[in-house]
């Protein structure tokens, strides 16, 4: 795992390096070709963060260009989740929600070669999801995701026109050098059923890979995987197929680099703060294959790609306005975060959290009578951590839905019955993050403000609006109306001033005064 950070080198010393193994036109066939990946996952951002200061798909694309030029057998993948979340996704365009649309414009820009399914890919509606599929220039390929519909189960389609072809389990490229020296390249994908809906259908991502695997062992000389599943997965699947000689993988946000065998698994950072550059040279003679990776930092030191800026900077302005029209300054720095706030999905919804407590201290002090706090998990959907200088951009992005924050009086019974069913619903969007209660797992009891629960007191309870729409897993009896709960407060809509009317705002407000 360490060795990933071993591996980081800066863009020009890389660049550099690369001039070194570039093929002539001179050469004879020298039985030897090498084949490039350039690794993205987990890419839910166009533009770069942190103040400019890391990621940027722009910048991507200068990495791709610069390898293409050096090896025109250069591949850019990317490994799932990047048409959703995003807050650009939440804004309308044209009179549609955007929806992905702005990533799909970008990567093919950018120069992606292919990509396959993340599960957050199936968060957006299925009609939007096809209408991606359409619009993509690049590859896809997916062993394990079908479309249902009511003709059945089938691939999904990508591209448009004549180039609309269902996605492939696998791929086959054939690749050749200058010198003439060719090869097969095999490369399969495969996703984690981790979001359901009613028109996507999995199969077993281990047994479909392994079946995916023997079918490419016959056609290929060198074979690949593209995937988004746990990293514990990934490394499962490396030992039970050998053969699959790296697998670029997706989902855990943090890259890692881990050898299994002779094959090699590798993650890059999500929203291409770092891309993985995979250099394989094959000898056709001797049938060895030797990975040569490099975990590139995305940062200032690498120029922005001049065409893909332009598209980026048109969906960046599209959102600016969008959000000046809202009251929302995003450039402006509202904190700065010393240790990582984290809003992961594999953690937000496990726990509470740093982030999580931020938002809910947030509520409790734009509703100061309020003696609890809460919001819902899912309703937090930045799946990443976030570190340094902190943006209002950054807090529209961990919570692109907004909403207003409530007040309600309920009695102790009910109040116990929401706790209950937020502490059940681990791993689940429904999982509560609190502020003034907590569970004594020894007494198996809530305490509020360090008092035991009262079941008989009224308590008047600040939470996301969302959760009182019932909509919520296992939320459905927390609605107007409902049993115990006596009156829901409002913000007051005509006082800009209320950041009640917004959750953001109240977050945004909260972070300011903790630098005071």
């Amino acid at each position: 795992m360490n060795h990933a950070r071993l591996l980081i080198v800066s863009f020009l010393i890389f660049y550099s390096s690369c001039k070194t193994v570039r093929p002539t036109t001179t050469q004879a066939d020298d039985g030897q070709i090498e084949v490039v990946f350039l690794q993205m996952n987990d890419v839910y951002e166009i533009a770069p963060l942190d103040g400019g200061r890391v990621g940027g798909l722009a910048r991507v694309a200068t990495i791709k260009k610069r390898l293409v030029q050096e090896n025109p057998n250069t591949f850019a993948v990317i490994a799932g989740d990047f048409l959703n979340p995003s807050l650009i996704n939440t804004l309308k365009y044209d009179g549609s929600r955007i929806s992905g649309k702005q990533m799909i414009d970008v990567l093919n820009e950018t120069g992606l070669d292919i990509a396959t399914f993340g599960n957050h890919e199936f968060d957006i509606k299925e009609a939007e999801l096809l209408s991606r599929l359409q619009e993509s220039k690049f590859k896809w390929v997916s062993a394990n995701v079908l479309h249902k519909n009511s003709t059945g189960m089938q691939p999904f389609v990508a591209g448009s026109g004549d180039q609309a072809k269902p996605i492939p389990k696998t791929l086959v490229l054939d690749v050749q050098d200058t010198d003439g020296t060719s090869i097969k390249l095999g490369i399969l994908g495969v996703t984690l059923p981790s979001n359901q809906v009613d028109w996507v259908a999995y199969s077993d991502f281990n047994e479909t890979a392994a079946v995916a695997y023997k079918n490419l062992e016959s056609q290929a000389d060198v074979v690949v995987a593209i995937t988004h599943i746990d990293l514990e997965d990934d490394i499962k699947l490396s030992k039970q197929n050998p053969g699959i000689r790296l697998i670029m993988g997706g989902h855990d946000h943090t890259n890692s680099y881990d050898k299994v065998g002779g094959s090699y698994v590798a993650k890059a950072d999500a929203n291409a703060k770092t891309v993985y550059v995979h250099k394989l040279l094959y000898n056709k003679t001797t049938k060895q294959l030797t990975i040569n990776s490099s975990l590139i930092n995305v940062d200032t030191s690498i120029p922005a790609d001049s065409s893909t800026a332009l598209v980026v900077s048109k969906w960046t302005s599209i959102a600016q306005n969008s959000f000046t029209e809202q009251g929302f300054n995003p450039d402006e720095i509202v904190y700065i975060a010393h240790e990582p706030l984290e809003a992961r999905e594999s953690h937000i919804r496990h726990q509470q959290t740093n982030m999580g407590d931020i938002i809910a201290k947030a509520m409790s002090a734009a509703a100061p009578q309020a003696e609890v706090a809460m919001v819902n998990s899912g309703s937090l959907r930045l799946d990443d951590q976030l570190t340094g200088n902190i943006s209002q951009y950054d807090i529209l992005r961990t919570m692109p839905f907004g909403g207003k924050i409530l007040e309600a009086d309920m009695t102790g019974e009910l109040l116990e019955k929401v706790l209950t069913t937020g502490r059940s619903n681990k791993g689940k969007g429904g999982f509560l993050q609190l502020d003034k209660v907590i569970y004594n797992a020894d007494t198996q009891s809530w305490l509020v403000n360090g008092q035991p629960l009262n079941k008989t007191k009224t308590y008047r309870v600040a939470l996301s609006d969302y959760l009182l729409t019932g909509l919520e897993t296992n939320f459905g009896y927390l609605k107007p109306g409902a049993q115990g709960l006596l009156k829901i407060y409002e913000p007051d809509v005509t006082n800009k001033e209320d950041v009640r009317n917004d959750i953001r705002m109240a977050v945004t407000s909260y972070l300011k005064s903790l630098n005071k």
